[in-house]
This record gives structure tokens, sequence and C-alpha cells, in this order.
């Protein structure tokens, strides 16, 4: 897959869990508080605001501290995974311009010293120089070409670091929807659409730096793994009916309002910081209309 078809893909992709984290997750939450507090048609005036009122109003600080959470969580892991991924060749680069102004330099001394006249020896100069500044573009290329493929990556990584930390929290809240019998084939497309594009293009990068595929293979099947442990896990430890107003059921809500906000943050932290970057690298001004 060409590099400007999978920016496509990745922008449409970012666009896609921007809008599913705003609606589904954030979105949902407000809508919920909103309808909480009546409006008399009539007189226009407000009921105020009741016991459940409040608690989705805690529920709410809570999903705004866990997206801070989340976001802080992806940054911190995918600092450390750049970290670990990245080649020590700090030191290559700092002595490579040393060497090359010292082979430069012996290269013209060398020809000066052959030649018997200041009328030979200023031609031999130029002729030095000229091969210096070939070999620092051509080291400069060569460095440019390999920090746009370690990018690549990089961003390939960020993107399955986010899927992961997604995953972890959705899992678990998809366990306790199916006890409660609220898993819909619309919720199941609209999770397809929203990580298939992010999934597509990861891959695409990964393939592109000679991953094999069997690798790439084995990384989403350990999501997959993953997530799917998680929801049986939700499922098992979560009752299958809860009295609503219950205190488990408060708990249930306020836990799975603070996995939304760690959800939420995540993921607007990874498609800000790794998905749209590379992709308006590589697909330009289109893909701000695909987003």
């Amino acid at each position: 897959v060409s590099a400007k078809v999978t920016a496509q893909w990745m922008a449409f992709g970012g666009g896609a869990l921007v809008f599913a984290v705003a609606t589904q997750l954030f979105g949902e939450s407000l809508f919920r508080l909103d309808a909480s507090t009546w409006i008399h048609p009539a007189t226009g005036k407000s009921s105020g605001c009741d016991e459940r009122c409040k608690e989705l109003c805690v529920n709410n600080i809570l999903q705004i501290l866990g997206a801070m959470l989340g976001a802080m969580m992806y940054l911190l892991l995918n600092r450390w995974l750049e970290n670990r991924s990245r080649p020590p060749n700090e030191a290559r680069q700092a002595l490579s311009p040393i060497g090359e102004d010292a082979t430069g330099s012996l290269e013209m001394g060398g020809v000066g010293v052959a030649s018997a006249g200041v009328s030979n020896f200023m031609p031999a100069m130029g002729t030095g120089s000229m091969t210096l500044s070939l070999r620092r573009a051509s080291t400069l290329l060569e460095e440019e070409e390999e920090a746009t493929s370690m990018g690549s990556a990089q961003v390939a990584l960020s993107m399955w670091l986010g899927m992961m930390l997604d995953g972890i929290p959705e899992a678990l809240m998809l366990g306790f929807m199916t006890n409660e019998g609220s898993v819909t084939f619309s919720f199941l497309v609209a999770i397809f659409i929203a990580n298939f594009p992010e999934a597509f293009s990861g891959s695409s990068l990964l393939r592109g730096q000679k991953m094999s595929v069997s690798r790439i293979m084995l990384m989403w099947m350990v999501l997959f793994t993953l997530t799917g442990l998680l929801a049986m896990i939700g499922s098992l430890i979560m009752p299958a009916n809860v009295a609503r107003g219950s205190d488990l059921a408060k708990k249930r809500d306020s836990a799975t309002a603070l996995m939304e906000g760690i959800t939420g943050g995540a993921m607007l932290a990874m498609v800000s910081t790794a998905m749209l970057p590379e992709a308006f690298k590589g697909a330009g001004d289109k893909a701000g209309l695909i987003f």
C-alpha cells in the first residue's frame, strides 16, 4: 500500500476515533446529565439537581480526571517505547562531521603538498572542498531518510500502544454491557469502523519498514486475545442483574465513567500526537477533508 493511501486511511481513522470519543463516551455522559434535570414545559423552571443528578455530576468529574490520566499514561508509555526502540546512533551522528572534516583536510593537505606551485595548490583546495560538500550532503540525505523511516515505524508503534490502552478499559466495559444486554449490532459496527483504519494504516507502516508479516500478525493477535479475555473477565465479575440505584450499580457506573475517561484521553492523545501529524505529512491538505 502506498504511503499516500496509508496516510488517507490514517486521517479517516483519526476522524472516526474523535467522533466515537466525542459522541459515545464524553457526549453520552453529558446527555445523561442534561436529561436528569427535568424542565417543566409550562413554567420553564428546572426541577433542580436531585440525587441522580449529583451522582452523574460526580461521574462526569471522574470521567474528566480519567481522561487526563489516560492522556498522561499514553504519553509516558509512548516516550518509554520511543526510547526503547531508538537505536544508539547518537554517538555516530555526533562523530560523523568530525570524521568528514578530518578526511577533507587530509585530502586537501595531501594534494597541496604534492603540488609544487601556488597555481596548482588552489585548484586542489577547490576539489577537496567539493568532495567534502558532496560527502556532507550524502550523509545528511542518508540521515534524513533514516529519520523518516524511524518516524514511520514509531508512529505505527504509538498507534499500537494507543489501541492497547484503549482496548483494556473498552473490553471491560463490553463485558459489563453484555450482562446488561445493551450491546447492539450498530455499536459493534461503530467499533469496527473506528478501529479498522487505525489497524490498517499501522500495519501498512510496519510492513513498509520491512517488518515480517508474522510479527505484525503477532502484535495484533496479542491485542485481540487480551481484549477478548478482559471482556470475558468483565462479564464474569459483574452480576447479570443489577438493581438500578443499588450500591453495586453506583460503583459500576463510577468505574465505567473512570474507564471511559481513560479510554477517551488515551485516544485523543494518540490521535493528536501520532495519527494526524503523520496523516498530514503523507496526504497533505486532503487529510483535513478526509478527517
